[in-house]
């Protein structure tokens, strides 16, 4: 289990070559597949085109570094225009968790994921810094029936009811992190 937070920024090192070719600059999520599905490595400008690693093609994710078999695992995203169409879609970072009854729990300041197959396992949520100071950040376990709206995460009130009865044991496993 990894926060997002930590894989960007990371060096993408060749495992052929053992050379630096690449930093993470974003994760490329798909809120339909609840999963990450790549990295863009290359943000893309006038001259050159954005750049990106799909998820199924990274050897390893470290603490220090992500790893690739080879260069050509890095694509230009106008090959892959499944995955160039959500590099433009709205970050889940920030977006408002709101029950069905319209109840805000926060708003989301980090991703986990499964570092092994990319699924996303839960969010980080924040409700300003005075209540982040208090009584630390919540995570929400991420739930199939959570549903991805424009500005906003909405969940349904049993798994309210279920954050909030395991919300300290949740908070213990953060702490692990």
């Amino acid at each position: 289990m990894r926060k997002v937070s930590e894989i960007i920024g990371l060096p993408v090192i060749c495992k052929k070559s053992g050379s630096k070719i690449a930093t993470v600059k974003e994760v490329i999520y798909s809120k339909k597949k609840y999963r990450i599905v790549g990295f863009l490595v290359s943000e893309g400008n006038i001259f050159r085109e954005a750049k990106i690693i799909q998820f199924n093609n990274i050897d390893s994710i470290g603490e220090e570094a992500l790893i690739i078999k080879n260069e050509n695992m890095i694509e230009k995203s106008s090959l892959l225009p499944e995955i160039n169409q959500l590099i433009n879609e709205k970050k889940i970072i920030e977006e408002e968790i709101l029950t069905e009854d319209g109840e805000s729990l926060g708003h989301v300041k980090d991703t986990l994921i499964d570092d092994k197959n990319g699924k996303i396992i839960g969010f980080i949520l924040t409700d300003g810094l005075i209540q982040d100071i208090k009584e630390g950040r919540n995570v929400l376990p991420y739930t199939t029936e959570a549903v991805f709206g424009e500005n906003s995460i909405i969940i349904s009130n049993e798994a309210k009811n279920s954050f909030d009865r395991y919300k300290e044991d949740y908070k213990k496993l953060l702490e692990l992190l």
